[in-house]
């Protein structure tokens, strides 16, 4: 008796810096689907760590290991800004901007800008952390890092930068 074919979802790599609290981020491959579940636009990293199961496959780059990593337990997730959502968040235009440090749990430090748009109501850094999403957005020079609020101790304003 033949074995069932498998369905296959056609996937394209991007490679990554995947950081978890208190260890030194890492190069890896992680692997979107070309079309995502909802709609036929290319999967996003955002749409793996916020609607995908807790365990995610990735190839290290240095070490050419496949793993299976927890999505919960990652600090932050590092890429190009075109790599983001095909480069449309690169021309997105925002109404707020805050340069920030963020402290992370083990006691790193990263050091961005939060770029977002909201009501004015709610336009305070406060009510951007108190969004449902698990992860946001901290733009640096040439790159996007999606930081998991859970990793979250505090976060500064730096007024002035």
């Amino acid at each position: 008796m033949a074995e069932p074919r498998l369905l296959r979802i056609p996937k394209s790599p991007l490679e990554v810096e995947l950081a978890f609290a208190g260890q030194a981020p890492r190069r890896v491959e992680l692997y979107l689907a070309e079309h995502s579940s909802h709609d036929y636009s290319p999967e996003r990293v955002l749409d793996l760590l916020e609607h995908a199961g807790n365990f995610l496959p990735a190839c290290d780059l240095e070490s050419g290991e496949w793993e299976s990593f927890n999505s919960r337990q990652v600090a932050w997730i590092g890429m190009p800004v075109e790599s983001l959502d095909g480069g449309g968040a690169a021309t997105e235009l925002f109404e707020q901007r805050r340069s920030v440090r963020v402290v992370l749990a083990g006691g790193d430090v990263l050091r961005g800008e939060l770029l977002y748009t909201s009501p004015d109501e709610s336009s305070r850094v406060v009510d951007l952390m108190n969004r449902n999403e698990r992860f946001f957005r901290l733009w640096t020079d040439d790159r996007v890092l999606l930081v998991n609020r859970e990793a979250v101790v505090r976060i500064l304003e730096e007024h002035g930068a």
